[in-house]
């Protein structure tokens, strides 16, 4: 209804009505056939942009018409260019329009990577820390929008921002990278952790955080204002690695997947990006992001790149530390604690069916210094009887005692449910499927 948006649609439908009148005598008279079919689809086309223009918002017509106008000057001014486009991405996204915000910051992107190469020396032009900042705001603004529609685009968005705001050299995340398959999961952390140690732009990030400052009177200083979460290292990267591992978790449908990127690529990158997220929460002293972390790498090991062993060493040091930071006492610790002993309930799992002895006698050390449930009761028997070789356990007693379980999953009383720890961490199916795993494993 504003004076300006009536005078954009006036103007556009005069500008119709001529084109669509001028090029048809146009064409007869030059007699072209490509000269016809030209303007033809110029006049479709100008309709569409009127017929858009008159269904948007005042807001989204000035923001179109915006752009419109700065396509024309980005090679005169670019920096004035850039300035005005990263606006204009603002205003369109916070109107919804996520198709036209990405022509805007994929044209933006573009400009800010050639400022990048070539600063601009004239007065007034961008800065190289503008140039830098707003090209990691653009990058991971271009990430969040396409991350479910490119799943590909998405994943180097990602790291072009995270390498260009931080200053990580490709080829030394690369090298990490590779160690997934070469190295077990201490290692692949332990060497995260020195790399964050060392780099210059995120050696202080690794050091242990400062004592809270003593309380003081409110007028005696301001309030310090919070600090924005994109800035944060560790924020980017938790939300990079759980957007890039949804590709394993089944929360992006496969019709949506892009086929022309290796899920092993994804993989490893989301592994790297999780073991620099434990490193930063352990240095500053946040056990949960830690815990989460090492929870994540399980699954990708796990279910992306089929390493079961590591799957299983991740989630063994996950439970040393819901075990050693666990509360005092209350309801708080007995649910940590069951958090625990399902971590490691699954390693010990992972590792009976790759026969790895060595976490299967730490797992069931772990679980015997503890009140372990009926549920783990049994599985600790079997996995004994498996490192022992107890085969008469295995063929009689195993089977039975497994299937005294299945039907206690089965029963509707609660009572007989409550005392497995598997049925209140997962739910029925998932139980049943734990279960049928052990007796796989005993057949």
């Amino acid at each position: 209804m504003s004076a300006k948006h009536i005078a954009a649609v006036k103007d556009a439908e005069k500008k119709n009505k001529s084109s669509g009148g001028g090029g048809g005598a146009k064409g007869q008279g030059g007699g072209q056939k490509g000269g016809n079919n030209n303007n033809a689809r110029g006049r479709q086309q100008k309709s569409q942009d009127a017929a858009v223009e008159d269904q948007d918002t005042p807001e989204v017509t000035e923001a179109l018409m915006s752009f419109r106008k700065v396509e024309k000057i980005v090679k005169e001014n670019p920096s004035m260019a850039a300035t005005v486009l990263w606006k204009i991405a603002k205003a369109l996204w916070s109107y919804r329009q996520s198709q036209e915000t990405a022509k805007v910051l994929v044209l933006l992107i573009s400009i800010l990577m050639e400022l990048q190469a070539d600063p601009p020396s004239a007065p007034g032009s961008l800065s190289p820390t503008q140039i830098g900042m707003t090209l990691y705001l653009s990058r991971l603004s271009m990430a969040r929008l396409i991350v479910y529609h490119s799943q590909s685009l998405a994943f180097q968005y990602y790291l072009d921002a995270i390498q260009g705001r931080w200053q990580i050299d490709p080829s030394d995340f690369q090298g990490l990278c590779e160690m997934v398959h070469t190295a077990s999961a201490a290692q692949h952390l332990y060497r995260c952790k020195e790399y964050l140690s060392t780099h210059s732009k995120t050696e202080k990030l690794m050091s242990p955080p400062p004592p809270p400052p003593a309380q003081i009177n409110a007028n005696e200083a301001p309030a310090k204002k919070p600090a924005d979460p994109n800035l944060k290292l560790l924020t980017v990267l938790k939300e990079s690695a759980s957007m890039l591992s949804q590709t394993f978790s089944g929360v992006i449908s496969s019709a949506s997947k892009d086929s022309t990127i290796d899920d092993r690529v994804i993989g490893e990158t989301t592994l790297t990006l999780f073991a620099m997220v434990a490193a930063l929460s352990e240095a500053s002293e946040d056990s949960t992001g830690t815990i989460d972390a090492l929870r994540s790498m399980a699954v990708i090991y796990n279910k992306g790149l089929r390493l079961s062993y590591s799957a299983a060493a991740c989630l063994i040091r996950s439970a040393e530390i819901v075990f050693s930071t666990s509360s005092s006492g209350g309801q708080d610790k007995e649910q940590q604690w069951e958090e625990g002993t399902w971590d490691l309930f699954q390693a010990l799992l992972l590792a009976m069916e790759t026969a790895d002895f060595v976490r299967m006698q730490k797992v069931i050390v772990m679980l015997e210094s503890r009140d372990i449930l009926t549920f783990q009761d049994t599985v600790v028997e079997v996995a004994q009887a498996v490192m022992s070789q107890d085969n008469d356990f295995l063929r009689n007693t195993a089977p039975n005692s497994l299937e005294y379980l299945l039907l206690l999953l089965q029963e509707q009383k609660e009572a007989a449910q409550s005392e497995l720890l598997v049925y209140r961490r997962t739910g029925l199916h998932a139980s049943m499927v734990a279960l049928e795993r052990v007796q796989r494993l005993v057949s």
